[in-house]
């Protein structure tokens, strides 16, 4: 079986049981604790993903850990991936949660990329233009890169308007060499 059609499955049924539950909130916050553990705890993911660390001491290291941090649910979740042998699918779990929890919310996750850093005032007036144009919550993240040489590109649910001085100039150089 596909392995990302597992891990939606898992998502999907984690967000019906915490939307069942009412903690709907709550449970995204753990899903968010977890990413983060995946992203930046030394050994985590190696943790999760060792086939020599018994089913057992697993779940023991991960409530040790988490049990006072998240809610009931979430850990329960946690320790049923690890019964059905499904804790590597643990990172691709939780982009399908953080996925259905933005669409039920209606957010827009919007990534800007610019060739130098901008100041605050800069994104106050973004998220504010974003907030009116799409009338919704923005989730967004700012990422410099200097090989624009200059201007931006923004992508908006995976749509991506480019309007970077890098690819202006390949434009022209293209249409010279045509």
């Amino acid at each position: 079986m596909n392995r990302s059609l597992i891990a939606n499955r898992y998502a999907s049924a984690l967000f019906k049981l915490a939307s069942e539950q009412g903690n709907l909130e709550q449970v995204n916050n753990d899903i968010i604790l977890l990413k983060s553990y995946c992203d930046e705890a030394e050994g985590f993911i190696e943790l999760l993903n060792s086939p020599v660390i018994k089913p057992q001491q697993k779940k023991d290291s991960l409530h040790s850990v988490l049990e006072k941090r998240v809610q009931n649910s979430t850990m329960s979740f946690i320790d049923l991936l690890i019964n059905n042998n499904r804790e590597v699918l643990l990172e691709d779990i939780i982009r399908g949660f953080i996925s259905l929890f933005k669409k039920e919310k209606g957010i827009k996750a919007v990534t800007l990329y610019s060739a130098i850093e901008l100041d605050q005032q800069q994104v106050d007036g973004l998220m504010q233009f974003l907030r009116k144009q799409f009338n919704s919550p923005i989730e967004l993240i700012l990422k410099v890169d200097p090989a624009l040489l200059g201007g931006f590109k923004l992508t908006i649910d995976g749509k991506m308007a480019d309007a970077s001085l890098s690819s202006k100039l390949k434009n022209i150089k293209k249409q010279l060499l045509s």
